[in-house]
């Protein structure tokens, strides 16, 4: 990226107070503690103003240490001893990053792909870019999809990249809006609608209408991916559908429902990973197969890789050549990953969660098979999931149900142990014991992770398989850390 201070002014209808309008800006940051590890030289600093923290208190330590411009709000007093560094009056320096994202968004004519859904947005964006590796493309970093990290992802934009594959997330009211109009996808993935953020959106329904937000700025050519084993987002592909924006004239589904356009069969999961059948129709309307490998486990990352099918098709990159692709993929830290150790298969998904996500662990868990050794138990180790509102305790309770029905329908590959550890998913296992079946597991609660580790070490044997999973607040990767060092 290299454009000058006269650019941003004109992205941002700012007001230069100090420097020089020629002054070249090479990138953009809002932590003032990375501008020693920034990857470029001429950086411009935007201060985020935050409940607990005004950044703009931080802008005379990074001029000091080599900031050549930053973003002011107005009404704020210029910081004195800054040099010739360029200072940039606006309104509100979030949108005025907003504002210039769109600006240089603005210089590239290529597709770009939205991502968004309540959980499985980078897992899905990796996954696109998988599928999509034959080419060269540009992706949302890490899970930088929010207001402050989208613009940040655009600017990685170069002239080379042929694709755009942005991550989009909302957890309040009017966010999709800001976020589609600067990103502006031609065309996006909607991967499913779950309670996350339920608390400050209210219901699905709401979370449903606001992540919808992502076709603001579609054409006639664009396309809608939705996951067709979602109810909601079934609904969307109804014409008539009170959900559809008026903008969405076509919409491509995916799934394990026969009815999706891009449907899965043959599902085996195993210790090695996921092998299925995608089945699509070609454009003469031919029934079509591939064999798909993945070296993760799950139904949802069955439906990830469909939907990157689906999107690689529609780019002009068949399913042969995009499985390749997809066969090369190892999921990221925490989401999905399998460990063996000292005869312990133990899947490390501790990056985040949600209900719908703990339901899925579930299902993966239950589902696999040991290959060349039998697995012996199944344990499942859950702790809270944050940011839930009022509905946390409902919630909880709801998975924990969710585990109990699964067992009572799979009797031979019950879920043995549940450990929950924190507050609220102590009701997971009041879900799971409210009839006292005998095919329910048998659980375990646990305040700290110290107190789940050391009867995880004292009571697994080889052979099992174990999957932990919690939100980012409740520190789960200590629970595996724990296991490791103890095989």
């Amino acid at each position: 990226m290299q454009v000058t201070v006269n650019d941003i002014l004109n992205a941002t209808n700012g007001k230069l107070l100090n420097g020089s309008a020629d002054t070249v800006i090479n990138g953009f940051f809002t932590n003032s503690r990375e501008i020693d590890s920034l990857p470029f030289k001429n950086a411009l600093f935007v201060p985020i103003i935050g409940e607990r923290v005004d950044a703009h208190t931080f802008i005379p330590q990074v001029v000091e240490k080599g900031a050549k411009a930053f973003f002011i709000k107005k009404g704020y007093e210029l910081p004195s001893n800054i040099g010739d560094t360029a200072a940039i009056e606006v309104e509100d320096t979030e949108a005025a990053l907003l504002d210039t994202g769109l600006w240089y968004r603005q210089k590239f004519n290529i597709p770009f792909i939205g991502i968004t859904g309540s959980v499985g947005k980078t897992t899905t964006k990796e996954m696109v870019a998988a599928a999509l590796s034959s080419i060269n493309i540009h992706k949302t970093k890490g899970n930088a999809n929010s207001t402050i990290g989208l613009p940040l992802t655009l600017f990685g934009l170069e002239d080379e990249n042929e694709v755009a594959i942005i991550e989009m997330g909302i957890s309040e009211f009017h966010e999709m809006e800001k976020l589609a109009e600067a990103g502006r996808p031609n065309h996006a993935i909607f991967t499913n609608v779950g309670s996350a953020h339920i608390g400050n959106l209210g219901s699905k329904e709401n979370i449903l209408k606001e992540k919808l937000h992502i076709t603001d700025y579609f054409t006639e050519d664009s396309v809608l991916f939705i996951n067709a084993d979602d109810e909601l987002l079934r609904k969307i592909a109804t014409e008539n559908s009170e959900f559809r924006p008026e903008n969405v004239k076509h919409i491509v589904t995916f799934g394990i429902n026969e009815k999706a356009d891009f449907y899965a069969s043959s599902i085996t999961i195993s210790d090695s990973g996921t092998d299925f059948v995608a089945n699509y129709k070609s454009e003469s309307g031919e029934a079509v197969s591939e064999q798909i490998h993945l070296k993760t486990l799950g139904l949802h990352n069955v439906r990830n890789a469909l939907a990157a099918i689906a999107v690689a098709l529609k780019l002009g990159i068949s399913p042969a050549v995009s499985k390749k692709g997809l066969a090369e993929y190892e999921p990221l830290a925490g989401r999905g990953n399998i460990i063996k150790s000292n005869g312990l298969t133990i899947i490390d998904d501790t990056y985040n969660a949600s209900p719908d996500s703990m339901k899925a662990s579930v299902q993966i868990v239950g589902e696999m098979r040991g290959g060349t050794e039998p697995i012996n138990r199944r344990v499942v180790v859950f702790a809270d999931v944050l940011e839930l509102g009022e509905y946390a305790e409902t919630e909880h309770y709801k998975v924990g149900e969710y585990i109990q029905l699964y067992n009572k329908e799979n009797a031979e590959n019950k879920i043995d142990y549940l450990i929950t550890v924190g507050k609220d998913s102590e009701k997971i296992g009041l879900g799971v014991n409210s009839e006292n079946l005998e095919t329910n597991p048998v659980t375990k609660h646990f305040s700290t992770n110290v107190e789940a580790s050391n009867y995880l070490k004292s009571s697994l044997k080889k052979g099992d398989a174990i999957v932990v999973k919690g939100s980012r607040g409740m520190h789960t990767e200590e629970i595996v850390n724990a296991l490791l060092n103890f095989c």
